[in-house]
């Protein structure tokens, strides 16, 4: 039964990859044909090239640190476990899958499950692996909200003048973030309805006919569900560990937050401050969390130019934002590809011996 669950499931997230996979390509192509019909490839290219590239190289770099202190979020909190050796290696592996899997998906949803599956295929069991993801996701939402919250009351009347409808924005984002905190805290504190969630869910996939018998599989994963809140419970506990997360995190946003002012002073431009910049990504990055589509297409790029409007000449706006949309979104989708693939490889001549 679990080997078939497991088959079943694993068919029907590789039936979602590769259907956001195609979104994401024809995201792309839409994407670059929009740039090179305004601009024309070969003026596009003439001016990428005369940015000042120290600044392009070091938002890149940017770029890749963002990951990096990510990756030691997850590694701060996956060391203490008995089941991690290896630990800094496989926490790198199981960042870039989620990576990938959250770049191609809807809302990012696709990351944690990624992330889960990669982590049991390591011999870290399903509940241990869940509450890591959880503990982890707890963290970036309430420093996120913290963020979010200061830019807002430091910055509100220098935007609201500038952007219209910014206050109804900026509702809705610390809404949405702040559900999504409270009904993740009530999973981790609340056995019962982490029970009835799962078992909402393998109805489902029992009326889909990826489960045929719901209630067998409901009493081998409720073992799970206990050993979840265990280790949730146990890892809230240790407080060093929070403390720490919740550093990396700070510096994993600093590093992507800033990406955008490196990109303004490729330009040659320099009038505007970098906290002014860094607030405008803030807000750009909490409003496209709202968009349900593989990296919030259409209003990443929307959003990116009405709020950077303020900043960039207007002749140089739609170059800054190729730039901006290639380092941040398709290049972490083309380098964290490389271990989605080793993912997929082994999941499917594990699949191919278990059936």
């Amino acid at each position: 039964m679990e080997s078939i669950l497991r088959s079943n499931l694993h068919r029907t997230i590789m039936i979602n990859k590769r259907f956001n996979i195609v979104i994401v390509v024809i995201t792309f192509g839409v994407f670059f044909s929009f740039f090179t019909a305004h601009q024309g490839l070969g003026t596009m290219m003439v001016t990428v090239r005369t940015l000042h590239q120290d600044w392009i190289e070091l938002a890149a770099s940017l770029i890749m640190l963002s990951w990096i202190f990510e990756m030691l979020v997850l590694y701060t909190i996956l060391k203490d476990s008995q089941h991690a050796k290896n630990s800094l290696l496989k926490a790198f592996k199981f960042q870039m899958v989620g990576q990938f899997f959250g770049a191609i998906s809807p809302f990012s949803a696709g990351s944690h499950p990624a992330q889960l599956f990669t982590m049991k295929k390591n011999g870290i069991p399903v509940g241990e692996a869940g509450s890591m993801l959880m503990i982890k996701f707890m963290i970036h939402q309430v420093v996120n909200i913290i963020i979010f919250t200061i830019s807002t009351l430091l910055t509100y009347h220098y935007f609201e003048q500038k952007v219209h409808y910014f206050t109804y924005l900026c509702g809705l984002g610390l809404a949405v973030h702040t559900a999504v905190l409270i009904f993740s805290v009530l999973v981790l504190i609340n056995q019962s309805l982490t029970k009835r969630i799962l078992a909402a869910c393998l109805r489902m996939l029992y009326r889909i006919r990826l489960v045929k018998n719901p209630d067998v599989v409901y009493q081998k994963l409720n073992l799970e569900v206990e050993h979840f809140h265990a280790n949730a419970v146990y890892l809230s506990k240790k407080i060093r560990v929070c403390i720490y997360a919740s550093i990396f995190t700070c510096l994993q946003y600093a590093a992507y937050f800033s990406v955008p002012y490196c990109i303004y002073r490729s330009f040659g431009l320099h009038s505007a401050e970098l906290w002014s910049l860094i607030c405008a990504q803030i807000f750009l990055s909490n409003f496209m969390a709202a968009i349900p589509l593989p990296g919030a297409a259409g209003g990443a790029e929307g959003g990116f130019y009405f709020i950077y409007s303020l900043y960039f000449p207007s002749n140089t706006l739609l170059t800054a934002l190729f730039v901006w949309r290639l380092l941040s979104y398709y290049t972490a989708i083309s380098f964290s590809s490389i271990f989605a693939l080793s993912w997929t490889k082994s999941k499917e001549s594990a699949t191919g011996h278990q059936n």
